[in-house]
């Protein structure tokens, strides 16, 4: 089952977040897709067929997680490029939707913020 994980920071904090989080990929998905990999060449090499079909699956499927993580990651720093450009140039390019009310005490959100979750930065085929 696939979940989404959220957790939140401060803007400027983005730099560096992805920066840990794509060196957990190197030190965790990478060394792991290796290993797989390396035993698909040896059990080539044994004359195993089988067993190198398995590890080839293994090692694609993980890649496709990797690749998953990169895009997330990816989506994360174009919006951070694009909300660190509007600050600096002092434009606004959010469309104005009118503002949720809220209870005392909790964040005002707008439409937009509820939409951008689910379909920004989407790219179809």
């Amino acid at each position: 089952m696939r979940v989404t994980v959220a957790y939140e920071c401060e803007l400027e904090e983005i730099p560096q977040t992805i920066f840990q989080l794509l060196g957990n990929l190197k030190d965790y998905d990478f060394p792991d897709i290796g290993i797989e990999l390396q035993d698909a060449i040896l059990s080539m090499n044994e004359g195993n067929a089988t067993e190198t079909l398995a590890s080839m699956d293994r090692v694609r499927r993980k890649l496709a997680r990797l690749d998953q993580k990169l895009l997330d990651l990816g989506s994360i720093l174009g919006g951070y490029v694009r909300a660190d450009t509007d600050i600096k140039l002092g434009t606004d390019h959010q469309p104005n939707y009118p503002m949720v009310p809220s209870p005392e005490g909790t964040q005002e959100v707008s439409a937009q913020d509820i939409l951008a979750v689910e379909g920004e930065d989407k790219v179809s085929d």
